[in-house]
């Protein structure tokens, strides 16, 4: 038969039981419900401890792979952007951190950080960021009032397309750590190579 677990807030009626209430053992026995070895060992370890258990026990199960420096690093990957890709945090941990994990460490790690994912869609996949970095400046430097600029959305055709351009949406999810609408979508028109950002429903 096996043991009945007893909880820990159980156990730390024990010693105010005992020290504060001046109980004996066996009147605690009889209240809580316990036998007297557990007692017996309550009040030891928190003689030694201050506690109803003991800090340093070791937890069971096989040590997890990424420590706690790890953790906060993908913390702040998520932090940098909301929209990473699993396989994006597995090569940063391995490149940065020197840390081999699956996809599914990864994943398990954000469910017990508490991240939920909001579907959204994905940047095209073509854009380069350091171009467009440089494009803007460039654009800075050239017009300095905003409202002298003008936008022209170019579609192109050709034998490949079909004759409406249907709009292509990818499916990707955004990571949050509290609940809310996400923030960003990005759709993508592979006819016209254009990506325009909005904000979501």
């Amino acid at each position: 038969m096996p043991t009945r677990t007893v909880s820990r807030d159980l156990k730390d009626r024990i010693p105010v039981l005992f020290f504060e209430k001046g109980y004996a053992v066996h009147q605690i026995c009889t209240v809580l419900g316990v036998k007297k070895t557990l007692v017996y060992k309550t009040l030891d370890l928190f003689t030694t401890f201050g506690t109803s258990y003991n800090p340093h026990a070791r937890r069971g199960g096989r040590p997890r792979k990424l420590t706690g420096v790890d953790v906060q690093f993908v913390e702040a990957l998520l932090e940098q952007s909301h929209t990473i890709y699993l396989d994006e945090i597995q090569e940063k941990l391995l490149t940065q951190r020197g840390v081999s994990v699956t996809i599914a460490t990864v994943f398990s790690t954000l469910r017990r950080l508490h991240f939920t994912r909001k579907c959204v869609s994905v940047k095209a996949l073509e854009r380069n960021d350091l171009l467009r970095s440089a494009f803007m400046n460039k654009i800075a430097d050239l017009v300095p009032d905003p409202n002298m600029m003008m936008f022209v959305d170019e579609s192109a055709k050709d034998d490949r397309t079909s004759g409406t351009l249907e709009r292509l949406v990818i499916e990707r999810y955004a990571l949050h750590s509290a609940p809310g609408i996400c923030t960003w979508q990005a759709v993508f028109y592979p006819a016209c190579h254009h990506v325009g950002w909005h904000h979501c429903p």
